[in-house]
This record gives C-alpha cells, structure tokens and sequence, in this order.
C-alpha cells in the first residue's frame, strides 16, 4: 500500500486535507482485501471510504444499491470528479445498457452501481463472471435483516456473492443497525474475519427538539421555519395527502416547496428530486419514500410532523441534515394520536412475533420523545452506544428543570364528561360540551343539560386537547372502534380522586420553558460574500447541469469567505478544494474573490 498516494488522491481527488474518524481504517482494510462492515452516521464520509480504494486498485468496484434516485446521484457526483462511473437498472434502454457493458468489458469503467434485483439476473452474473472486480460495496446494508426498518428481500439474494465470488471482497455499509441488525449483515453475507468499523452515533452539529404537536403543528412549523429562509430542509407527514396539503399551504406563506410521495408518477418524482438536489426549491414535504441515500449535503433542517415508526427511521431521516458537518436543525412534532394510529397499523400484521417486534420499536420512539433526558444520549443508548450528555445540542439540555402543573381537577372534568356521555364521542365533541358550545348536536342531545355542560371554560381549546394528549399518553383513556374516547382503569382511578395528573407546564403555555443561551458556534466568515459565492456556484452548476454542492459545499464557501484567498496556493488550503475542483472552477472563484 503506497500512503504517499493514499493521501495525495485524498486532497487531490476529494479536496480533503485529512481523513474523518474510522475512513482511513476503512480504506485500509479495502486496499488489503479485506471484508469489512462500516457504521457510521449519516454524514460521516461511507461514500469516500471506498470511492479512494477502488482509485488505488485495478479492476471496477461494484455497488450494491437500492434505489435508483440514489445511484443515480452518486453516479452523477462521481462523474462531475471525472471518476468513471456507470449504473444498469431498467429504466434504462437496451441500447444504453449495451453501450455500458461494452465499457465494462474494456475496462473503461471504475464503478459500476447496480439494484440487487439487477444483480441477481442471469445476464449480469454472466457478465460480472467476466470482468475483474475489485471489491463488492453493499450500500444501506440494514436492508438485509427482516429485524431491520427497511428489509428488501431481494437483498436477501447477496447472501450468495460469496459464492459466486469466494475471492473478492466485500465492503458493507450502513448509518443505522442495532446490534441485532449488526449480526444479521454480518451473517447473511457470510463476511470472512470481517473488520467491524463502528463510529459515534453523536452528530455534535445536529440540534434536536421534540415537541407535542399542537392541533395540526402548522403554526409550530411555522416559527420554525421562521429562522430558515432560502434554506434547504426536508419534512415528512405521514400520508401522500398530507404532503400536498402541507406543500401548497406553504407555498402559500411564501416558501417554495413541492411535495412527494409513492403514488406521484415516476417522472414527476424525478422532477421533484431534480429541482431540490439542484437548489431550485427549498423544501420537500414528503413521506418516507423520499430520502434514502440522498447526497445532498446542505440540508439544513428536517422536520417530522408526526410520530416516526421506529427510532432507526428517525435517526436515518433526521441525519439528512447537516451532511456538510455545517449546524442544522431537527425537530419532531408527535401527539399521542400518532401511537394509537401506528398501533392500529401494526395490529394488521398477521405474523405474530414480527408485530410484537414492531410493537417494541413503536414503543421505543414514543419513549424518547415523552422523554426528558438528553436526545443525542438516548439515540446513542438505543444504538449500543454510550456518549456523554450532548450539553447544547438539544431541548432538554437547553432547557432548564420543567416546572409541572397538577391538571387533576381538569382531567377529572374531561373524564366526567365522557363517562356521562356514554363514552360514544371523540374528543371535539367532547371539548365543545365542556366550554359550553351551543353546537345544534348538543342541544339536540339534550348535553347541554349535563351537569359538566360549560365546566370547562378555564382552558382553550387547544389546552383541552393537550390535556386529551394528556390522558392518552399515562393510558387513562383509549379510543373504541368509532374513535370515542373511552375510560380505562387508570382513567377510573384519576376521576375518583385515586391517582393525580401532572403535565409539563410549557405544554399548556403556562409558563414558558426557560432556556440556556446556545453557544456561539458559527464561523465567522462574510456572510455578503458567501451569498455571492452561493451565487456564483449556483450559475456554474446550472451551466453544468449539476447539483450545487456538489461544485462546492456550503462549509467550502464558508471558509472562502473567511479566509478569502487569492492565490491558487491559498486556494488549496481550504478544505473541500482539491487540485481537481480548483482545475474546474477555481479561476472563477479566486476572481470573484479578489475583488472584493
């Protein structure tokens, strides 16, 4: 292994003047030939832990990927560095797919990026039987385990690589495994003396907040996104409808977003990953079909509307921000509603240990976010992984000691009014007799006769619903097949003086969560000559039909304005800048920047 060259492609090539925590122990386990099975968060750098071996080695690395939009962004990153890269799936025509096996069989590819089900065909085994490969990469290799939160079976079939390929290696990459899933990678793709490569789950530039949704959560959102003008991000509902819904209220408010989700056709979902890779909308609204894999890199927030289904979703989801290592944000809105919603779902499961599986990693994502310790430690524990607290990194290390209000008398209010309506209606209903509504339902059900009728005039109605949340969460109400609300035992207990119910007091904007002064953590650059570098890199990639990060990352610019450099010797000295970019766009920069 020649290090002098291991480290002059890393700056040339990649623009990087060291490696990241874990890469080099990766590339050197490639480069000898060994398996390995690297886990490392989103943004940790997976991609170039094999992308630097297969330059320094002979023959094409074949990756294992599962979904096209993905290969087709590494693909098209790969070849804006001039790296000879190629993906077959069927989407292509029999005419290009020929004309990218020919450059395979002459040697003139240096990655090939194919689906599992494309690898699995007779043509390509016989193909791939042909041509000298230097290492197999498996991408989001959690993929392989049914106890993992996106298993395809058609990984199940790369269990047969080393058979097929008793005497290359394979390389296995993934963001998020418990350990179970760890087992599972390394057992199903029969890994021989694999070298376990583990990184810390912390993303020490990732703010975490989690709050209970109020109502819809859009005035939430709202003040949110308030600090997030012109800045990329992600937001995920959890149903297609929503995502339109929420995309044209925003648009509304002046954002520019487009929604996306399973059931748009695949050239307009093609259009909507178009226009965000290339920074021509800001935001996505969408399910969980969009962001797998995605190599955009200044994402600066993402925010989930609703409950996540497991915390390995989660962690995946929220880790699309911040990739640049730049601060970014996450925030998580969820109601008691969205547990009893997932629960329904997962009680349709016919295989009985599989639900109780998805019952525990339901229950393991409501605990965190009911939880008032710190996020990052929890994801962490979750993952076998011990960090300390994160300090400032989330709420509730921001925040100081909750103060907590006891909401007995109105929860026994509210579970009166159930009990003397027969526990037949939903929560609207239910809210409306207790604040005295002259609803024509009430009257015409004689309830505004009751003697809890108009009890309630203390609270909003969006307190009251949170006190529903309330009660849903501790288990003192359920839902019937109507949605009515209904008592259980605890709900029993509480309404007879038994038990006492306390709430966070900033859950009903009784007194606003103190919280710490976050440290001052951005660089200090120019922030007027960092939007005219944006500016600048923004026309070149039009001009060259790429993504914008992939000219330069956010984190480059920002040091460019800081240190301005002048030279091309200067030039090199920011990280991000290798011999290549500067080649490409360097002269552009370096004019804009002497003049200032």
């Amino acid at each position: 292994m020649n290090t002098d060259e291991k480290y002059h492609i890393l700056k040339e090539r990649f623009g990087h003047n060291g490696f990241r925590d874990k890469q080099e122990e990766a590339v050197d386990a490639i480069l000898n030939g060994r398996d390995l099975l690297m886990v490392l968060p989103t943004g940790g750098g997976k991609s170039l832990a094999f992308q630097l071996p297969t330059l320094m080695m002979d023959g094409v690395s074949v990756v294992i990927s599962p979904l096209i939009a993905l290969m087709q962004d590494q693909v098209h990153a790969l070849k804006a560095q001039n790296m000879d890269a190629q993906m077959l799936t069927s989407m292509q025509s029999r005419q290009e797919s020929e004309m990218i096996i020919n450059d395979l069989m002459y040697g003139n590819l240096k990655f090939l990026y194919l689906s599992p089900e494309r690898l699995n065909t007779p043509r390509i085994q016989e193909i791939l039987s042909q041509i000298k490969i230097n290492f197999f990469v498996i991408d989001e290799a959690h993929c392989i385990s049914e106890w993992g939160h996106e298993f395809r079976e058609d990984y199940r079939a790369l269990s047969q690589l080393k058979q097929r390929f008793p005497s290359v290696s394979i390389a296995a990459f993934t963001a998020t495994a418990t350990l179970h899933v760890r087992d599972d990678i390394l057992r199903l793709l029969n890994l021989n003396d694999p070298l376990l490569l583990k990184g810390t789950i912390f993303r020490e530039n990732l703010k975490i907040s989690v709050k209970p949704r109020v109502g819809d959560g859009k005035a939430q959102l709202l003040q949110f996104l308030s600090a997030y003008s012109g800045e990329s991000g992600i937001i995920y509902t959890s149903s297609r409808k929503k995502t339109e819904m929420l995309s044209q209220y925003l648009n509304a408010q002046g954002f520019k977003s487009l929604a996306y989700h399973a059931g748009l056709a695949h050239n307009e979902r093609s259009d909507v990953y178009h226009s965000f890779v290339y920074d021509e909308v800001d935001i996505v609204v969408a399910t969980i079909a969009f962001g797998m894999g995605i190599d955009k890199s200044n994402i600066r927030f993402v925010v989930h509307m609703s409950l996540p289904k497991t915390v390995e979703n989660y962690y995946q989801e929220m880790g699309r921000a911040g990739r640049d290592g730049e601060n970014s944000e996450v925030l998580l809105l969820y109601s008691a509603a969205d547990m009893i919603q997932q629960k329904h779902f997962i009680q349709q499961i016919e295989d009985v240990s599989y639900a109780s599986h998805m019952f525990e990693k339901l229950n393991a994502i409501y605990r965190y976010c009911s939880s008032e310790t710190c996020r990052h430690k929890m994801i962490a524990k979750y993952f076998e992984d011990e960090i300390q607290e994160c300090e400032s990194r989330c709420d509730n290390c921001l925040e100081e000691e909750k103060e907590r209000t006891d909401i007995t008398i109105q929860a026994q209010k509210l579970l009166s009014c159930i009990y003397k309506t027969s526990q037949m209606f939903g929560k609207n209903y239910v809210i409306d007799i207790l604040r005295g509504s002259k609803e024509q339902k009430i009257l015409s059900n004689n309830h505004d006769k009751l003697s809890v009728y108009g009890i309630g005039a203390e609270y909003s109605k969006k307190q009251w619903f949170v006190v529903v949340d309330r009660l849903l969460e501790v288990g003192a109400l359920g839902l019937n097949e109507h949605k009515g609300l209904i008592l259980s035992q605890e709900g029993i207990s509480i309404l007879k003086g038994k038990s006492t119910l306390l709430i966070d007091s900033s859950r009903l904007n009784v007194k606003e969560s103190k919280v710490k002064k976050i440290i001052n953590e951005v660089v200090d650059f120019n922030s007027d000559l960092f939007e005219k570098l944006r500016m600048l890199r923004a026309s070149i990639a039009k001009e060259n039909s790429i993504p914008a990060y992939i000219v330069f990352s956010d984190k480059t610019l920002k040091q460019m304005a800081r240190d301005v450099p002048q030279t091309e010797q200067e030039m090199l000295e920011i990280n991000g800048v290798g011999a290549k970019k500067l080649q490409q766009y360097g002269e552009k920069f370096i004019a804009l920047l002497s003049s200032k």
